[in-house]
């Protein structure tokens, strides 16, 4: 069971508002270490030492998507964790 499945309506509901939100540009503008607030309750995280950019549940601090990205091909991915 992936961790979407186990969130609350009003959480799925977040996070799916959030994901349509994500683009191109705030994936690369990413520093390692580096939060992006998309929404009052759900943000952008780049990992400190690795290439692994994961969207949050804010508040709980619980990672929904692994999300991969190709500049070239504008092509976002969501994988569940």
């Amino acid at each position: 069971m992936t961790t979407f499945e186990t969130l609350t309506e009003d959480q799925r509901s977040a996070i799916l508002e959030a994901k349509n939100l994500v683009t191109i540009e705030d994936l690369s503008a990413l520093s390692y270490g580096e939060d992006l607030e998309l929404t009052n309750k759900v943000c952008l995280s780049h990992y400190c030492e690795d290439d692994i950019i994961v969207l949050n549940l804010s508040e709980e601090w619980e990672e929904v998507f692994q999300i991969l990205f190709n500049t070239d091909t504008e092509e976002i991915i969501f994988e569940s964790i």
